[in-house]
């Protein structure tokens, strides 16, 4: 029998200069998963980004502390772009 395959999730490691913008923009057209991760102050700018934005789909969100202290907290967040509902057939 066929396994079935996990559908993949697209990393996008998010930086200050913020190219990581464009790749989501790119992986936002291919309707998969897509996964967030930031550390330092970058995770407030990624936060606003998502939040602002009314096509993206906020899946899931965690935070943790890194294991050197100077890394600060880690964001990790799972998106995908919203579907649009069907409208209602008039019979």
């Amino acid at each position: 029998m066929p396994e079935k395959q996990k559908p993949k999730i697209l990393p996008i490691l998010c930086d200050k200069h913020g190219k990581w913008k464009g790749k989501l923009e790119k992986y936002l057209q291919t309707d998969q998963k897509i996964t967030l991760l930031a550390l330092g102050n970058v995770k407030f700018d990624v936060l606003r980004h998502i939040h602002g934005r009314k096509d993206i789909e906020i899946l899931k969100v965690e935070a943790r502390h890194m294991k050197k202290r100077e890394k600060g907290t880690g964001l990790k967040v799972t998106v995908r772009k919203r579907r649009q509902p069907k409208p209602p057939k008039n019979e």
